[in-house]
């Protein structure tokens, strides 16, 4: 069983290490997308700026296919679909540049579909095709080989002249100028933010930008998670990598808090792994724990049977052979001798009954049915009798008890039980005493409280078996020696008989010097 829950135990560890290391590849492959989606954000935007901002939102294709539907549109039906690319087509070694317009055109009445294809040249020059269909390689092309008009040539003179101004401007204006004129980063911490919350990555993070030296940026202007002191990360991508001439310059991105956030993100597994873990725990340490407990009843069941058996044993075979000895012919004449042995079969029988009394009692009160008879009785009196009849056996062993205080007191209790509860302590002082026994008994009154004392000076108990001296069956084991009987319920009666009267017994005890016992009552 200790396997198996070992070897589970690593099962959950190797899982949880796993998954643990998924989700940081997780983590590490979207800040790497965000980080390549901001670099390619932020070029966006700078060729925007760059772009005049009409012409940008036409678009380039836009453009071209507006011009053609103005001015093919007898040619090709206004619902049709257009586009417009460059080409370049090979004709006898030499490659020729084109610009090549396709529509689809669709028969209403029959249904029949026809692609076009117009292919012109650059320019404004006549463009014969003399391209036969299977060089284009679609059999249901139309081609039609025209002059490009002044407007057409206009429109593309135009583009042109635009290119090549963009292309003057991006060369002009950001090859040679500084990273920190080029880069806001209050735009970049921006942009980071909205790529990260894309990725539902809401953690705490800093960024830097650092030349090929690895060298901090100087900024203008500075922005809330803009930190000079970053100069290296394992999250790093290449700032503006468009640039004819690259400026080496990379864009760095770190978490503080990543550790925490990636187990944060593993919260439900963890939860439910430790659940598992305890649960199964909780199941091990409960079956470990059961079957002690069974072993522990077994032995004391064991005990108490070999204990009862014997105790029940001597005042039996005292009985049976003070009955032989009475049937003698020899004695019977003697009725001195006869009343001795009747006297001694009494005594044994009384002994036999209060053994039986003491088990049939302790069922009761572990089903809950033993009933007091509660009433108004004086407890300095009950002490009194108990100490009286206990005397002469203290005196047969050269010991005494002594009184120390005992108050007046009048307590609702329960006259028989209450005196087993003081004839049991007394009588485990006397049996767990190697010399000569000596009793001390208090009675004290105490505000609205009542407190009985007995300190002895026997064997004292071990401070590990204090806690379960109270237990059903419990004794202290004292190895192979049994020199004292018992069937371990002394104890376990009187703590229960205390109880019912609303009282609480305390144990204090050093082995070799004694121990004392603590009643206290209160009047609830």
């Amino acid at each position: 069983m200790s396997v198996a829950l070992v070897g589970l135990l690593l099962l959950q560890f190797f899982w949880i290490r796993n998954v643990h290391y998924l989700a940081e590849e997780q983590f590490q492959e979207d800040v790497n997308q965000c980080l390549e989606k901001t670099s390619s954000d932020l070029e966006h935007a700078e060729t925007v700026n760059l772009m005049e901002p009409d012409l940008y939102k036409r678009g380039l294709q836009g453009s071209y296919t507006d011009f053609v539907r103005s001015e093919f549109g007898e040619v090709m039906s206004a619902q049709e679909a257009i586009q417009v690319r460059d080409t370049i087509i090979v004709k006898d070694g030499e490659p020729m540049r084109f610009l090549v317009v396709m529509g689809t055109t669709i028969d209403t009445a029959t249904g029949l579909r026809a692609e076009h294809r117009v292919i012109t040249k650059n320019y404004g020059e006549i463009a014969p095709t003399d391209i036969e269909n299977s060089v284009l390689g679609i059999s249901d092309t139309n081609s039609f080989a025209i002059q490009l008009n002044r407007s057409f040539e206009r429109q593309i003179m135009n583009k042109a002249d635009y290119l090549n101004k963009l292309m003057v401007n991006i060369f002009t204006n950001n090859i040679f100028d500084d990273i920190a004129l080029r880069v806001d980063p209050r735009y970049l911490d921006s942009v980071l933010a909205k790529n990260l919350s894309v990725k539902k990555i809401d953690t705490l993070f800093t960024f830097n930008v650092v030349d090929r030296n690895y060298e901090s940026v100087e900024f203008f202007i500075k922005s809330p998670h803009l930190d000079p002191d970053l100069t290296s990360s394992q999250y790093n991508t290449l700032l503006f990598p468009s640039d004819i001439v690259s400026g080496d310059y990379q864009l760095l991105i770190s978490f503080p808090k990543e550790r925490l956030y990636v187990w944060k993100n593993m919260a439900g597994t963890l939860v439910g792994s430790l659940l598992l873990v305890l649960i199964v725990v909780f199941a091990f340490y409960f079956a470990v724990s059961t079957i002690y407990k069974q072993k522990q009843l077994s032995e004391i069941k064991n005990d108490f049977i070999s204990n009862m058996t014997h105790e029940l044993k001597t005042p039996i075979s005292t009985i049976s052979l003070a009955c032989e000895a009475a049937k003698d012919p020899d004695v019977g004449a003697d009725q001195e001798t006869i009343q001795s042995f009747i006297g001694m079969i009494d005594q044994e029988n009384k002994r036999l009954g209060k053994l039986v009394e003491n088990v049939l009692q302790t069922a009761l009160i572990d089903k809950g049915k033993l009933k007091l008879n509660l009433e108004s009785n004086r407890l300095d009196l009950l002490v009194k009798e108990v100490v009286n009849n206990f005397q002469i056996r203290f005196k047969d062993r050269g010991g005494r008890i002594e009184i120390d205080q005992l108050d007046e007191v009048e307590w609702l209790s329960d006259k028989i039980h209450f005196s087993n509860v003081i004839y049991n302590l007394l009588d485990n002082s006397l049996k767990y005493c190697d010399g000569s026994p000596l009793v001390k008994i208090s009675l004290k009154a105490v505000d609205e409280k009542v407190e009985i004392i007995v300190e002895d000076n026997g064997i004292g108990i071990k401070k590990e078996d204090q806690k379960r001296i109270f237990e059903k069956l419990y004794r202290v084991p004292t190895g192979d020696v049994h020199n004292v009987k018992g069937f371990g319920l002394g104890l376990s009666y009187v703590h229960a008989i205390v109880d019912l009267h609303h009282g609480v017994i305390d144990l204090e005890s050093e082995e070799g010097v004694g121990s004392t016992f603590k009643i206290t009552l209160k009047n609830d």
